[in-house]
């Protein structure tokens, strides 16, 4: 057995170096030989002329949107792809020259049509990269599967050019594997996951440009744009298996007891986590909070910077942010500062001695407060005694602040600068508590060296 397959390789090569050298030997084989670098030459000429001003043109779609990004994307694969158009068009010039020339017969043409799949291969190439780079965008996995993916399809293409690949083909579409009603084959079979991978890519680019055209759009909330963004993506998905299961031949109403299993699954095991996952889409869309307001809930102040499928991220003035579920924001009380106002009260307490003007210390605050940026001209500034204490008329300076998300100390602390300058200037004094300390009876010194001996 292992001797005929080794003389049946023997004869394979023997026939094959036979051919190659009877082809070798006639002119017409140098003439096909001539073509096709003439066409390389000529296309690596024009490809990179035309390159070097579709890279002019690209700069005038710079925007992140959804035409800048479908044009971008036509002229990078249109200047990747001018070397094989080219190289094929100079090519097909070149064999009209010879056959008019009548330097072979059109059957000899064995080595031009070569020519022909291997730039229409490395043209296939050049789009399933564009696109895989497109969809998926991220540079570091491309490296990674770079050479793997170069290797399988040149050998996939050497195999179509030499006639081995149908007969493969044939071979996997004669195995059935026994799933569902009807027959799948291995064929099939390979072919649905390919279609499911390029699939799900594709879904994933639509749904980056739909997120794209959300986010630009002005007229719609920001809660709206994030459940529109995480139901067009969860659709597309859908759509894209949904396709790729039919494409393979499989029965989809197989799923529905699929469907089915997973449902029971996740009401028993992950009951916690699609109530926080359905919670997380109802705070989006009754606005009870919002990305950017400041809330107080399960014990933490902050301001909301994110709200996820499952939970949502809050950030005090600290720096410190809390990973809060979505069903809290639901099921418990929740402070919210800026739900129908953003602006918020603030307060800066002083005291002026007994012997001062209160009416004058009152007008100061107030002047100074309505100085600040921050705080809002209406309703404006207020000042009143807020009580007598034990050295001094206690004042308290109320005023609402436009921006309570971006904290309050430093607005707080340039008032108080602001009054301690005016107070002093003013002849106000701010008063501060003194206490005399007596001593009765006689107080004895001790020596140290008294004590020693």
């Amino acid at each position: 057995m292992e001797n005929s397959a080794l003389q049946s390789f023997m004869n394979f090569l023997q026939t094959t170096s036979d051919l190659v050298a009877a082809e070798v030997s006639q002119s017409s084989f140098w003439y096909q030989v001539e073509a096709i670098i003439g066409a390389i030459i000529l296309s690596l000429l024009v490809s990179r002329f035309l390159a070097h001003r579709i890279r002019r043109w690209e700069e005038y779609f710079s925007k992140e949107n959804v035409s800048h990004s479908i044009a971008r994307f036509c002229l990078q694969l249109a200047r990747r792809l001018f070397f094989s158009i080219f190289a094929a068009l100079f090519l097909s010039l070149g064999a009209s020259v010879i056959a008019d020339q009548h330097l072979l017969a059109e059957k000899s043409f064995n080595l031009i049509n070569i020519g022909y799949q291997i730039f229409y291969a490395w043209a296939l190439l050049v789009f399933m990269i564009q696109l895989f780079t497109t969809f998926v965008a991220t540079d570091s996995l491309l490296q990674q599967i770079k050479k793997p993916l170069y290797v399988i399809f040149w050998i996939l293409a050497i195999l179509e050019i030499v006639g081995i690949l149908p007969k493969f083909i044939q071979a996997l579409r004669a195995i059935n594997l026994p799933i569902g009603s009807d027959s799948l084959t291995l064929w099939a079979l390979i072919v649905g996951a390919i279609t499911i991978f390029v699939s799900l890519l594709l879904a994933h680019w639509l749904s980056n440009l739909c997120d794209s055209a959300l986010n630009s759009a002005k007229d719609i909330d920001n809660n709206l744009k994030i459940v529109l963004s995480r139901l067009i993506h969860i659709a597309f998905m859908a759509v894209a298996v949904l396709i790729s299961l039919s494409t393979m031949g499989l029965d989809l109403t197989i799923l529905s007891v699929f469907g089915g299993a997973i449902g029971v699954g996740l009401g028993f095991g992950l009951q916690k986590i699609a109530s926080n996952y359905i919670s997380g889409f109802i705070i989006l869309f009754d606005h009870s909070v919002k990305i950017g307001d400041t809330v107080e809930v399960a014990g933490f102040n902050g301001k909301i910077t994110q709200i996820k499928t499952r939970y949502s991220v809050l950030r005090n003035f600290s720096g410190e942010e809390m990973i809060i579920p979505n069903e809290t924001f639901v099921t418990q009380n929740v402070k919210n500062f800026t739900f129908t106002d953003r602006a918020s009260v603030a307060t800066v307490e002083t005291s002026i001695g007994y012997e001062c003007d209160v009416n004058r210390a009152l007008a100061i605050l107030v002047e100074i407060a309505r100085r600040q940026s921050r705080v809002l001209e209406s309703p404006t500034p207020w000042a009143v005694v807020s009580g007598f204490g034990n050295d001094g008329i206690n004042l308290k300076l109320s005023f609402w602040v436009k921006d309570p998300e971006n904290g309050t100390s430093v607005l707080r602390s340039s008032i108080m600068k602001e009054v301690l300058e005016r107070f002093n200037a003013e002849k106000i004094s701010i008063p501060y508590t003194i206490r005399d300390v007596t001593l009765k009876g006689e107080l004895k010194i001790k020596a140290a060296n008294d004590s020693a001996s």
